[in-house]
């Protein structure tokens, strides 16, 4: 952490001091910038939280970071034979889908939590199980279980191996009581856009506050012009 991180945390804490209950969060970039050497980086979170000095660490309660993605629309084909020639026979197209998830807490918080207030696009330990209830799906001529299943974990396939589904617990460090820092991995296959960041302090298992801020992940250079070529003109991209 830099000298200049550690001096706006310490300035956030002063500040929150004299305000019973109160949470801030930010991190030490607002813009995340991709070029043709991007190979992903940590992004530092920081920020603090009031709680009573007097008091032991776990009756402060329980900090959870979620970041979340610009949504997109994710269409995913299943090819079949046809006399000797495999071709797309089904497609599910699956909305609003977060580009990006991630879920950090101080410790391991119930699925009940979750369910409560709404959060969470993964549902529990460290594999990406999705919960779908969250996400609306286009079936088309897909009706059976099994079938579904399998697009679900087509789905899932893919985000894993672009490395932008996660959820994590006991990542987060506590400094001096009142503060914290952690490190959010941004991998290489993110898509340019909008990342909102939001922070709860929890409390006896309920939300006692929290707070939002955002980054934004831009390319520049010939990474900014490749993306908007294939995005204007897609059918040229896919034979260059």
């Amino acid at each position: 952490m830099t000298f200049k991180s550690f001096s706006i945390i310490g300035l956030i804490y002063f500040s929150l001091i004299s305000i019973a209950s109160s949470l801030v969060i930010g991190s030490d970039e607002n813009e995340i910038l991709i070029d043709a050497n991007f190979s992903g980086k940590d992004l530092l979170v920081f920020g603090a939280f009031y709680a009573d000095p007097s008091q032991p660490r776990e009756k402060k309660g329980d900090i959870l970071i979620e970041v979340v993605g610009p949504k997109e629309d994710i269409v995913l084909r299943k090819k079949e034979s046809f006399f000797g020639f495999w071709l797309n026979a089904k497609s599910v197209k699956f909305k609003d889908v977060p580009s990006f998830y991630y879920l950090s807490s101080t410790s391991q918080l119930k699925d009940s939590f979750f369910e409560k207030n709404s959060i969470g696009l993964l549902e529990t330990g460290q594999l990406p199980e999705v919960n779908w209830s969250l996400i609306t799906t286009d079936w088309g001529t897909v009706s059976s279980d099994d079938e579904k299943k399998e697009f679900y974990d087509a789905l899932l396939r893919n985000k894993s191996y672009d490395n932008v589904f996660k959820q994590t617990s006991e990542e987060i460090e506590i400094l001096d009581g009142n503060l914290f820092k952690t490190n959010i991995p941004i991998p290489n296959t993110v898509p340019v856009g909008v990342y909102n960041v939001n922070l709860y302090l929890i409390l006896n298992n309920e939300i006692s506050k929290n707070y939002s801020y955002n980054f934004t992940v831009k390319r520049i250079g010939i990474e900014n012009l490749i993306y908007n070529f294939a995005n204007s003109f897609p059918l040229i991209y896919g034979f260059t």
